[in-house]
This record gives structure tokens, C-alpha cells and sequence, in this order.
């Protein structure tokens, strides 16, 4: 008689378990493998990547690249280290750049991160040497000194001559670290800003040559970046196809204050322009809109239309925010002003009025080509009235 063979259920039980957790092992394997950076920009998802560069062993620059692969176009913000936090790690009013950490810069971008309410996942990090370095290797830079600068750069006469230049690695150096007294904020962003631009416009002339077998190892060891080597080169790639002359600029604006004897910017309305002009700005890439004519910056002149003081002010921060040039803050003829109106000086650029309407949610575009409502040549006009609360236009 032949005995039936019979197996233990706790066995197979335990066979079963084993099967489960195998299986479990090989998808956690491949999901690893998968590269989140390259699943982000091959899906067509916008990036936000923290370029930063440092000087001994502080933040320079930061700038938030926005970019847009779907249709190659990017933006920058514009994020000084001065900028003042509630910084709740170290439960005090401080600078945003006493958390910056050359080697880690984890918690410096976690608080931007919170601040402008986007995730930034990825960075990258340049010193000086390797900045010099790369500007070198990418032939220089083309870059407008608006006039010559003769100054002390680390105990050394330095100069630069006046115009369009292009400007080796030191140079360039000396162009991202001169100081000018006496001269608005806004320059100083606008320089900073300018160099980003130089940098991506090189790295789009040139992403053949940095990515050559040779040349590639030489440009990735200057980097301190949390990418990895293939995203970097697919970045790299895609940097290749950037709208350069379209980029959009935006910047974190506020109000300066000595706090221990350091000047410490605190953002307007506690961040939430700044947040505002992220949210707008991504919306824009993914709409291939902008905020302004891509081949021209616009003038503004902003009249108070109301009794409340420092209104026309408060509105031109907001405007200089998204990057308008605003050439004059008044008061307007009368002050029972009840509907915000933006005013087009020419025919030619009305359309143009409703894009800069919608930077404070105003509807109201008139034409007054005969420049009746000012005597400024300003390209629009900005009537403020008592739906104007100070960001936005009240329905």
C-alpha cells in the first residue's frame, strides 16, 4: 500500500511568505533603479532646481531655475541670502543664509522650500574655484557692464571695462562679487540674475561640447549636486533646447531692517507674494505665457487713486516682484478712485495691458494714446483704487 504524501501547511505557509517578500524585493529593486529626476523631466513635468554659488563657504547667489521641458522654457527667482525667517529650528528671527551648510545644504533649502510652497528636491552647488573654472572651460562669458568698475576684490586692484564684454573666470568672478554703495537693491538682483542667464546661455551654446566623453568628467567634479551622473547629462541635454531670450525673472522683495547690526530682508506680506509669484510663474511656463513681452521690459507709472497712504508704493513692490520697471509712484488728480484701471500709453502694446492687469487681478484696460493721464512716458499707467487692497484687486 502506497502512503499519500502530505506536506505541513506551516511550511508552505512559510513557502508562501518567502514568495511574497522575493517578489516584494524585485520591485522595491526596480523601483530603486528608477531615477526620480529622470522620471520627472522625460514625463514632462516641470523641475525646480537650487543653483547656488558660494563664497567662502556662504551663498553668493541662489536662484530657483523653473524649467519646462515640454516647450524649453524657464524662469529664475531670485533669493538673497539676506532674506529674514521665522526659523523655527532655531526659534528666532535670523538670516536665511545662518543655516546654510557648504557641505549639506539640506536645511538652507528646506526654508526656501517652505517659503516660496514648492517642493525643490534638487541642487547645485558651485564654489568659487570651480565657478571660475567652469566659465573658463565654457570660453567665458558674455555679460553688459553698464560702466567700468575699478575696485579691491581680496586686497587686489581688479577691473573691468564698460560695455558688452566677455569676461574670463576671474573676471566674471569679479563681476558677481563687486559692491556698489549707494546703489538700489534692484541692481545688485539684476547683476545676479544676468550672471545666471550668461551661465544657461553657455550651457546651451556649448551642451555638445560639455558633454563630450572628455569633457564631461572635467565639468561634473566642479559640481556639488544631489543629481546623478545620468541626470545630470539629460539636464545638460535638455539645457540644449532652453529659450534663453525668453526667460522669465522674478525676485523675492521686501523690506530691509537692521537686526544686530545685519541687514536682514523681510519678505512683503510675509511671503505670500513671493508664493504668489511662484504659483503664477509655473502657471505661466505651462501655458507658455509670460509676464511681460518677451523682447521688451515694460515702464509703469502707479498713481494712488485713493485717501490711504503708501498704496501706489505697495503696489510698485508687487510690480517689481515680476520684473516691470516701475519709473514713478504719485498721487493721482483725485483720490475717490473706486475701480483700479490699467492705462495702455499705445495701441501697439493694449494687448500687453491685460498680462500686466493680471499681476494684481485687475480687469480694467483703457487706451490713452494721448497721454492725457500723464505726463510720463511711461508704456502703462496704473490708476489705484479702493479695490486695491495692497496685492490685489477686490471683485
Amino acid at each position: 500500500m502506497i502512503k499519500r504524501l502530505t506536506v505541513d501547511k506551516s511550511f508552505l505557509i512559510l513557502v508562501l511568505i518567502l514568495a511574497i517578500v522575493a517578489v516584494f524585493v524585485v520591485i522595491m529593486a526596480n523601483v530603486l533603479k528608477t531615477d526620480p529626476f529622470l522620471e520627472v523631466l522625460n514625463n514632462d513635468f516641470i523641475v525646480n532646481v537650487v543653483l547656488m554659488i558660494e563664497r567662502e563657504g556662504k551663498p553668493l547667489a541662489t536662484q530657483i531655475f523653473m524649467f519646462y521641458p515640454g516647450n524649453a522654457r524657464g524662469a529664475l527667482l531670485d533669493v538673497p541670502p539676506e532674506t529674514g525667517l521665522i526659523i523655527r529650528s532655531l526659534n528666532r528671527s535670523d538670516r536665511l543664509d545662518v543655516l546654510y551648510d557648504s557641505q549639506d545644504p539640506a536645511k538652507y533649502i528646506e526654508e526656501i522650500q517652505t517659503l516660496i510652497d514648492t517642493e525643490l528636491e534638487w541642487f547645485i552647488r558651485i564654489d568659487e574655484q570651480a565657478f571660475i573654472d567652469i566659465v573658463d572651460l565654457l570660453d567665458g562669458f558674455q555679460l553688459f557692464v553698464p560702466h567700468a568698475i575699478k575696485t579691491q576684490l581680496d586686497g587686489n586692484l581688479a577691473m573691468l571695462p564698460a560695455g558688452s564684454v566677455r569676461l574670463d573666470g576671474s573676471k566674471t568672478w569679479l563681476y558677481a562679487n563687486y559692491i556698489e554703495p549707494d546703489r538700489p537693491e534692484a541692481e545688485l538682483v539684476a547683476r545676479r540674475q544676468n550672471l545666471f542667464h550668461a551661465l544657461l546661455s553657455q550651457l546651451k551654446q556649448r551642451a555638445a561640447f560639455v558633454l563630450h566623453p572628455d569633457v564631461f568628467p572635467l565639468f561634473e567634479q566642479r559640481l556639488h549636486t544631489n543629481l546623478s551622473q545620468p541626470a545630470l547629462e539629460q539636464l545638460l541635454s535638455r539645457l540644449g533646447s532652453l529659450d534663453t531670450e525668453r526667460l522669465v525673472y522674478q525676485r523675492l522683495t521686501g523690506n530691509l531692517r537692521l537686526v544686530d547690526g545685519t541687514q536682514v530682508l523681510f519678505p512683503h506680506y510675509d511671503g505670500e507674494l513671493v508664493r504668489d509669484i511662484v504659483k503664477q510663474t509655473l502657471n505661466a511656463l505651462l501655458s507658455e505665457e509670460s509676464f511681460m513681452d518677451e523682447d521688451q521690459v515694460f515702464s509703469l507709472e502707479i498713481l494712488n487713486g485713493t485717501k490711504i497712504r503708501g498704496l501706489a508704493q505697495r503696489a510698485a513692490e508687487v510690480f517689481q516682484s515680476f520684473g516691470y520697471d516701475v519709473v514713478s509712484v504719485d498721487n493721482a488728480d483725485r483720490q475717490d478712485v473706486e475701480r483700479t484701471v490699467v492705462i495702455s500709453r499705445e495701441a501697439r502694446v493694449e494687448q500687453a495691458a491685460a498680462t500686466v492687469g493680471r499681476v494684481i487681478r485687475c480687469e480694467s484696460v483703457e487706451l490713452d494714446a494721448n497721454g492725457g493721464t500723464s505726463s510720463l512716458m511711461a508704456d502703462f499707467v496704473i490708476v489705484l483704487g479702493s479695490d486695491f487692497n495692497g496685492r490685489y484687486c477686490e471683485n
